[in-house]
């Protein structure tokens, strides 16, 4: 088959090419898998200036084609427009003759967006305007509407198929009458084949995202206020990006507590997450918002074998089950979070088998290997080969 693969923004900053986003992860891999199981596969994304470029992880040799982005977007490092604001009336229209005009040129066989609400509308937009192939939808998440709620939904149905990874999500759509198809994946970054030097023993508590309320970050402030003198033999560790409007105080309670500290990307020698997290015992993913379904970095984590605490929402109970794997905790409870940490650490040698179990279990559920078929299923029922094997949806 001949896929193209519609992902917005996959370009980042210059230096930033080895740190991906999971939006822009998970579709570079399957196209990777895709292109080695002999299809062709074609990547359109935004278009990007002299300050970014593509991440290594783009498979080589995949065909390129550029569109103009329709949001008004901030980088990496600084934030120059409201998230998921700034949309542009002409530059979606603009946006979408170019995805009709190079899906009819390249005569795609399906066309696959990745994304969240106002991807898919843009999908079903397209196919009632003329795409000329069908368009399968990834859907990361579902987020409160733009639009009104009936043309929404009229949007939503009227793409060729809605997928997701997550049975929340599938949920969210089930719950505004939208049908979709449950095709998990597995993670894309394996932090154990990063690794290039031995790591030490296991004595780390590991907060690594950027350093935002929206990420918890002042809930992992809080645990190391709390529980570093009363646990002076662990390191609390922060490893984080540049954020431009990051929780203040970890560098003061660096400068207290003589096991706080606080790693900055880029890293510097001798610093990198994969030793980081080897030498983890714990995992501290607090988040109040989620960028994707699953959050990645929580995946990450637990595959790398470290028991994790995460809030219960969306789609962590998913990927981490409460007292075999760590634990959740409510949304922007600092209390809750510490009593969990706390009672965790107290209790090494089960901490670690948390940690054990999360790795062994993780993959047999969170896998890509059924995911070449599961997804070409998809595209061989929207195209309408009646002769095509079949391979049911994952429920």
């Amino acid at each position: 088959m001949k896929i193209g693969h519609y992902v917005a923004v996959v370009a980042g900053q210059r230096g930033f090419e080895n740190n991906v986003s999971g939006h822009v992860q998970i579709p570079l891999h399957a196209m990777q898998l895709l292109a080695d199981a002999g299809h062709e596969v074609h990547l359109i994304t935004t278009a990007w200036g002299p300050e970014r470029t593509l991440p290594v992880m783009v498979p080589r040799g995949v065909p390129v084609h550029t569109v103009i982005d329709s949001r008004h977007r901030g980088g990496v490092l600084e934030r120059t427009a409201a998230p998921g604001g700034g949309v542009s009336l002409r530059q979606f229209m603009q946006q979408a003759r170019q995805l009709r005009s190079i899906a009819r040129r390249e005569r795609f066989d399906v066309l696959h967006f990745y994304g969240f609400n106002r991807t898919a509308q843009l999908a079903g937009l397209l196919r009632l305007t003329g795409l000329g192939c069908p368009a399968v939808v990834t859907v990361f998440g579902v987020g409160p509407e733009s639009l009104p709620a009936p043309l929404a939904r009229f949007l939503w149905r009227r793409t060729s198929a809605l997928v997701s990874a997550t049975t929340h999500v599938r949920q969210a759509l089930g719950a505004i009458r939208v049908p979709s198809r449950l095709v998990r994946h597995g993670i894309v970054r394996d932090l154990d084949r990063e690794l290039e030097a031995p790591a030490g023993p296991r004595h780390r508590v590991l907060f690594w995202r950027d350093p935002s309320p929206d990420n918890g970050a002042d809930i992992a402030l809080a645990v190391a206020e709390a529980l570093a003198p009363k646990y002076p033999d662990l390191c609390f560790t922060f490893a984080i990006r540049p954020w431009w409007e990051e929780v203040p105080g970890i560098e003061d309670a660096a400068e207290r507590h003589p096991n706080v500290e606080v790693h900055r990307f880029p890293y510097p020698p001798g610093i990198s997450v994969a030793k980081l997290m080897a030498e983890s015992l714990l995992v501290l993913q607090p988040f109040r918002k989620q960028s994707i379904d699953p959050q990645l970095v929580i995946a990450e984590s637990l595959a790398s074998g470290v028991a994790v605490i995460a809030t219960d929402q969306r789609s962590n109970p998913e990927l981490l089950v409460d007292g075999r794997h760590g634990a959740l905790v409510p949304v922007g409870d600092a209390e809750a979070t510490i009593r969990a940490v706390d009672r965790l650490l107290a209790d090494r040698d089960a901490l670690l088998a948390m940690g054990r179990s999360a790795r062994e279990e993780l993959p047999q559920t969170w896998t890509w290997a059924r995911y070449v078929d599961e997804i070409t299923a998809v595209y061989r029922d929207v195209i309408g080969d009646p002769v095509a094997p079949r391979t049911a949806a994952v429920s």
